[in-house]
């Protein structure tokens, strides 16, 4: 039997629960509880506060006053908890009669550890963070947009959570970024962490298409920033074991925003929002020698009249006015309220913005609807649906000679005409911005996420989770090159590829906790479940040539045609088990293991078993400590496992069909594509991570540091093979060697997270907060005797002992500027790093009279290199830039290092040992360059008007935001910008070609609450 998760499935879940929980509904007796959730130092209300009622899913939110209301409380004797993300929880007693209306007001002091703030991604059994021996990262998402407006899912994460790393893969808008949790864990697969919202599984990283170089469609745009709540972050296998056996990179889930139940009143915001984009670069001029053929003609723009060897420079973009100031214009509304026993959250988004470049921008129209329920005391149900459409227009650039910077910057400027014909400065014939801005790049995406999760509570000490959701993604993507007579491109007939792909990921997940008090002092949570995650892909794409007229695009109407097509389907399942036991409240160890499977490896799949350990002990609340400033201190380590899977059908052989000839028939045929291998296992990590927690200064100042050590074992690699079997090296599914179990990779490091507050009084408040960690990530065994992989990779280099994919080049040993021989390694060797092994950040938030807002961020990434391959080719390949024409601009020793011997009939450069000849490609020493930095990425100012100024037009709060983001940079590299990779998409890699820098942005925001 077939069973499918669907939209309508989800509806009639709902409509049933409502059935079975209405009597009980009708029957129950209750009491209501209401007021206001304050600062304790300054007085200042609360938004965003949880009061839940304890032993039950009974639970209210403080709107942005600060009030509060829960109703269907049964009467008697209860505990409220009142918690927020920087606050103490609190704890209250309340007697309650039925239909009582009790009103408490609570004020909650500023607290920088957070024992008891509840974390429910990578957790079971008792969900305190006090109760967690791994660390899970939680990012106030709704706090963080009052003061710092990004606008995208990644701006929100970059540079928020130590050992979670985010490079911008281009300054193109609506393009990826590369993200990285503690490191790259596999050699072969994605190192990108899973995606979840509300429970819920969701494809995350989208593919580039056809020449938008190393830019990618970002699947993480269809999010929509305002609509979020919170970020957790779940860094590594200790932590990720409960997701199974493909959660290696960490997992980051999304938990969007919800309605109040109790309130019984509704409030909404409307948010209007722009942004002035500026390039932020001056892009790279060409440099020319005039020669007696340029001068004589009279058609040369630059030469004609020149005497010969003059030297003449032309920009291209800059001449004709390719950039443009970017703007994005955004309006955002939502509403969140709720009835007695019922909430709900809705909004609609609406943004357009264009990029820098003529032919780059991004639109986004959104809209979710979240629905809580409590029918009663015992049962929650939640709903929540978010739809988006989105189109996303991206330029040609990085590695493409039809590309912006690629076409303009290998442009010569001895082809400048008169009359604007030939080349005119351009690397292509008449490929000027007319031509460049006609190229049409698109993505169209229609997007919807649901999910529905029902708490069920049928005793205080026994819980049940219920979530099934469904994750639709159709995309449509589309090249367009229009029909010219002028030959600005390699196809000037017109050509049109169009590409149609669908993503349908369904998720179900159970999870159950039975709760024990073993005696006065030990509590014991058993918890238990399962997950299933069920995948289909589908992808249709066609290519036309040779189009009648422009205005007939499509592939139908073109003379030449032809397409295919590609389905996959992917499953994995898995169940788990966790036991947890509490001593006094303050020594908690757990014990846990997930059971997975998945298709991806075939009729031959093995089960896999994936353990976790871990103790945490907040030993401050021992009756022996006695520690004057460590008021606080909690002390953990856990250990797990999880792993990676591959791509479906990664085990399979499969072969490619072909027409076999015979003379004049045709028949159809076959050759070798896929070698699989039956053998073929996840990949497998382990990690230990330990770490404390501390509260200094009565909580003034709180500080996280984790140690982690995560090693990953039978990593896949691909086996070379005799050419004879027909396979040849490229990958499986184009021909290519088959993957093996065999590889290793280590990444260990330290984290540590800071926060201060200094001052905390009725008119101003001071908060510091400061993140940091290392990263050491080294191959550390790649097999042994007939089951070894060689080393591979020319530049970036796969080998023991080095970091994944590290730079490799001949390294200058020697330089003689008399005989002007420049002497080089006999070998390649190491020539640094690709990923930074040390990051950090500081930022800081000042209010003033508590509605004057100031916040400011600043960032650095060092211990790495980037290959500046933009100026490599400029000044070895094809020769444009000053610094190796004006022999005057750099000095001999630095000439000589670029570019080596310019003795005519000597070798560029030679080694040390032998002597041996190498040329500027065998030598790119100069152009790996320290990629270390420091960013000034972030300041806003924010104002909010006097609650009478508010009151005037009907509003209860207003906002005014300025802010700026990336508005200083300092660094040694030599490129536009070292915080740029010119794939997002590649596994080890961290080039700069021809890529766009990131862009700087000037944010004006409004905020109006009603």
């Amino acid at each position: 039997m077939r069973f499918t998760i669907g939209r309508a499935n989800i509806g009639v879940v709902l409509a049933l629960g409502a059935l079975l929980v209405a009597p009980r509904l009708l029957a129950a007796q209750s009491a209501s509880v209401q007021g206001t959730v304050t600062d304790a130092a300054s007085s200042a209300p609360i938004a965003g506060a949880i009061v839940a009622v304890a032993g039950t899913t009974l639970q209210g939110v403080t709107n942005v006053l600060g009030s509060y209301r829960i109703s269907g409380i049964p009467a008697g004797a209860v505990t409220l908890q009142v918690r927020r993300i920087g606050f103490k929880t609190l704890s209250a007693q309340v007697t309650l009669a039925d239909g009582q209306e009790f009103t408490g007001n609570y004020a909650l002091n500023a607290s920088v550890v957070q024992l008891e703030e509840v974390v429910v991604t990578g957790t079971a059994g008792d969900q305190r963070s006090r109760s967690q021996a791994a660390k899970v990262a939680v990012l106030d998402v709704a706090a963080l947009r009052q003061v710092a407006p990004t606008s995208t899912v990644a701006g929100d994460l970059q540079s928020r959570v130590p050992g979670v790393s985010v490079t911008s893969a281009s300054g193109s808008s609506g393009t990826s970024s590369q993200i990285r949790v503690r490191g790259a864990a596999s050699i072969s697969l994605s190192n990108e962490p899973l995606l979840y919202v509300d429970g819920v599984r969701v494809t995350a990283q989208g593919a580039p298409q056809w020449f938008t170089g190393g830019q990618s469609y970002d699947r993480l745009n269809d999010i929509e920033p305002d609509d979020i709540e919170s970020i957790e972050i779940v860094k590594g296998p200790a932590a990720a074991t409960l997701y199974g056996a493909d959660a290696a990179a960490g997992v980051i889930q999304v938990i969007t925003k919800r309605g109040r139940p109790g309130t019984g009143k509704f409030t909404q915001s409307l948010n209007f929002e722009y942004n002035g984009i500026n390039r932020n670069f001056t892009p790279r001029t060409n440099f020319g020698r005039c020669s007696a053929a340029n001068i004589a003609n009279p058609n040369n723009a630059l030469c004609s009249g020149k005497a010969v060897g003059t030297l003449v420079s032309d920009n291209p973009l800059l001449r004709e006015n390719a950039f443009q100031t970017g703007q994005m214009k955004g309006v955002n509304w939502s509403g969140r309220g709720g009835g007695q026993n019922y909430g709900y959250y809705t909004s609609l988004n609406r943004e357009t913005e264009e990029g820098v470049l003529p032919n780059n921008g991004f639109d986004r129209s959104s809209g979710r609807v979240n629905f809580n329920w409590i029918p009663s005391p015992k049962l929650t149900l939640d709903a929540g649906i978010g739809v988006t459409v989105s189109l996303t227009d991206l330029p040609d650039n990085d590695n493409n000679i039809f590309g912006w910077l690629g076409n303009s910057h290998l442009g010569n400027p001895l082809t400048r005409t008169v009359d604007g014909t030939g080349n005119n400065g351009w690397f292509g014939n008449q490929r000027d911005v007319a031509a460049m801005k006609a190229i049409a790049n698109s993505r169209q995406s229609h997007r919807s996420i649901a999910s529905f999760t029902a708490n069920y509570a049928p005793r205080a000490n026994f819980t049940h989770r219920l979530t099934v959701g469904l994750d639709w993604v159709r995309e449509e993507d589309r090249r367009f090159l229009p029909k010219n007579t002028r030959g600005s491109y390699a196809i000037n007939t017109g050509q049109i590829q169009e590409d149609r792909r669908g993503v349908e990921r369904q998720t179900v997940d159970y999870l159950g906790n039975f709760q024990r008090d073993l005696s006065s002092k030990i509590v014991s949570n058993l918890s238990f479940g399962f997950q299933l995650v069920d995948t289909r892909e589908e992808q249709v794409f066609a290519t036309g040539e040779g189009l009648a007229v422009n205005s007939n695009d499509v592939v139908s109407g073109a003379s030449l045609k032809s397409g295919g097509q590609d389905w996959t389907r992917q499953k994995s399942v898995g169940f788990l088990g966790q036991w947890q036991v509490s001593l006094n409240n303050r020594l908690t160890g757990q014990v846990g293991l997930r059971y997975d499977n998945a298709s991806s490896f075939g009729k031959n799949a093995q089960w896999v078993v994936l353990p976790k350990v871990g103790v945490s002990w907040v030993v401050s609340e021992e009756p022996f400590w006695r520690v004057g400033p460590v008021n606080t201190l909690r002390l953990r380590a856990a250990w797990g496992s999880t792993g990676r899977i591959p791509a479906a059908g990664a085990s399979l052989t499969t072969l490619q069909s072909l027409p076999s000839y015979d003379g004049n028939l045709v028949t159809p045929g076959a050759v070798p594509l896929n070698p699989g291998n039956a053998d073929l296992r996840f990949e497998h990590g382990e990690e230990f991570e330990a770490g404390f927690d501390a509260g200094l200064m009565h909580d003034l100042i709180g500080v996280e540091l984790t140690y982690f050590h995560k090693i990953s074992r039978d990593l896949l690699l691909q086996q070379p093979l005799a050419p004879s079997t027909g396979y040849t090296a490229g990958g499986p599914g184009i021909g290519g060697f088959p993957f093996i179990n065999i590889g290793e990779v280590v990444n260990r490091g330290l984290e540590i997270g800071a926060r201060a507050v200094p001052v905390n009084r009725p008119n101003v408040s001071w908060e510091i907060r400061l993140g940091a960690n290392t990263l050491h990530n080294e191959v550390t065994d790649m097999g042994h005797g007939a089951d070894s992989i060689p080393a591979f990779g020319v530049l970036n280099r796969v080998q023991t002992g080095w970091q994944l994919g590290a730079w490799r080049t001949r390294k200058i040993v020697s330089i003689d500027t008399t005989t002007k021989i420049v002497r080089v390694t006999q070998n390649p060797v190491f020539a640094g790093n690709v990923l930074p092994t040390f990051e950090g950040n500081v930022s800081t938030t000042v209010t003033v009279m508590r509605n004057v807002r100031f916040y400011g961020l600043i960032d650095t990434k060092r211990g790495h290199k980037v290959r500046n391959f933009t100026d490599f080719f400029r000044e070895t390949q094809l020769v444009r830039s000053d610094n190796r024409l004006d022999t005057l601009k750099l000095s001999k020793v630095e000439r000589l290092r670029r570019y080596g011997n310019p003795t005519a009939g000597q070798p560029a450069f030679i080694t040390d040992s032998t002597g041996a000849p190498m040329t500027v490609n065998d030598v790119q020493d100069a152009y790996i360059q320290d990629g270390t930095f420091i960013r000034l990425r972030e300041l806003s100012l924010s104002y909010t008007l006097p609650l009478k100024w508010a009151q005037a037009f009907r509003a209860t709060s207003a906002t005014l935001t300025l802010a700026g983001q990336n508005l200083a940079l300092w660094t040694k590299y030599e490129g536009y910008d070292p915080e740029v990779v010119s794939n997002a998409l590649a596994l080890y890699n961290r080039d700069d070609f021809f890529t766009q820098p990131p862009v700087r942005r000037y944010v004006l925001r409004v905020n109006v609450t009603f």
